[in-house]
């Protein structure tokens, strides 16, 4: 085995994203080198000095291919260097660091590890039309409601809505029901015309037993994923938050429409999209993004589509994102409050994380970059800039 290939098996170990077999091979080469016991994956001050050196060469090498402007790049290489040896599995660079400190976060105890806040999962609250409640996490799979010719049923981590026969006559208004996902909780289900929608964290959908009339219509608040049935003769309509319709065919889409957030983003990965808000319609194409600050327009700009489909295939991604904005995500995933002291204006991070871990390993990793400290009490974390 070549050093590259060593030093690549290292990086994932220290991410713990290895195999049995590539264990074998790092204890394997360090026995070989003299660097440890043949039993023992050995990791101490001498060689993380070593593999510093070489993951320094290597991001060097790699920047100066992309060009990073060289004002900046001893500071950021040894930041990140520093990171992707040290870190675990996330890999946050705060994007305009000052500061060429990176201290290694000691080891979790036993304890710790017990009482860390674990990562949200697949729950949520289904309101029926005649107001009865289901909590879906404890529900059994199967049909868990049955009104008229049509019926609701739970299969795996999503609900079905089904609607026998399509009779148009035999749905009321009132017949509305609500799915709704509390924090630290997600779900999806599938309407009765086949169109699929994924709700991310305290978000909810109202939506009927079966479509009537001349259009598909039903109301988000928070954020969903859409992957709409195709109908040319019943256009799908969604209310957000009472503040704008989206209307489509058929397509997939994300909407971001959290009361405390300041825009509704509509994002568009396949299909067409007609934004309608204050009587006035506005197109998107796959890959852009509707913006809509709740003022006299939408703007559309380019979309990192990665980034807003983080949550829905388990992962945070951020991208020079600020520190509020990050812990809102957080907040609503693993249901936690949050309270700040200090100026969080222009503290930004990158980097990606998996929504599937606990909460210590994400905020010990971003305090690396030592421009925030936490304070965690029960389930509520003060953010201490520095």
């Amino acid at each position: 085995m070549t050093e590259d290939q060593y030093l690549s098996l290292c990086e994932k170990y220290l991410r713990g994203d290895y195999t049995p077999e590539e264990e074998i091979l790092i204890k394997e080469y360090q026995h070989d080198a003299g660097l440890t016991d043949a039993h023992l994956v050995n990791f101490d001050n001498t060689e993380k000095e070593r593999l510093k050196g070489l993951l320094y060469d290597k991001l060097q090498t790699s920047l100066r291919q992309r060009q990073i402007p060289v004002v900046n790049m001893h500071r950021w290489l040894y930041v990140a260097a520093a990171s992707v040896l040290l870190f675990i599995s996330v890999g946050i660079y705060f994007a305009n660091n000052n500061k060429d400190k990176i201290t290694q976060p000691t080891a979790q105890s036993n304890n710790t590890a017990k009482n860390d806040i674990q990562p949200g999962s697949n729950k949520a609250v289904l309101t029926l039309a005649n107001g009865q409640s289901i909590a879906l996490d404890d529900a059994q799979n199967g049909v868990l409601s049955k009104q008229g010719n049509g019926s609701i049923s739970k299969s795996g981590n999503g609900i079905v809505v089904n609607n026998s026969n399509g009779d148009k006559n035999q749905i009321a208004d009132n017949s509305l029901n609500t799915i709704t996902i509390p924090r630290g909780g997600k779900y999806n289900i599938t309407l009765p015309d086949g169109t699929k929608v994924w709700l991310n964290s305290s978000s909810a959908l109202i939506f009927p037993n079966a479509f009537t009339g001349t259009e598909r219509k039903v109301t988000v608040t928070g954020e969903a994923y859409f992957e709409v049935a195709k109908n040319k003769s019943m256009p799908f309509k969604i209310d957000v938050n009472g503040k704008q319709v989206v209307e489509v065919l058929g397509t997939h889409f994300n909407i971001t429409a959290y009361a405390d957030d300041e825009t509704i983003t509509t994002t568009l990965l396949e299909g067409s999209v007609k934004v309608n808000y204050k009587n006035k319609a506005t197109l998107i194409k796959p890959g852009q993004m509707a913006v809509n600050t709740l003022d006299d327009a939408v703007t559309v700009k380019q979309a990192n589509v990665d980034e807003v489909m983080a949550w829905k295939n388990d992962s945070f991604i951020f991208n020079n994102e600020n520190i509020t904005s990050i812990m809102k995500k957080i907040s609503r995933w693993y249901d936690v409050d949050v309270t700040y002291k200090g100026d969080m204006s222009r503290i930004n991070f990158d980097g990606n994380y998996s929504r599937s871990k606990g909460l210590a390993s994400l905020l010990k990793n971003i305090e690396l970059v030592d421009k925030v400290r936490f304070v965690t009490e029960e389930r509520r974390i003060t953010v201490i800039a520095k």
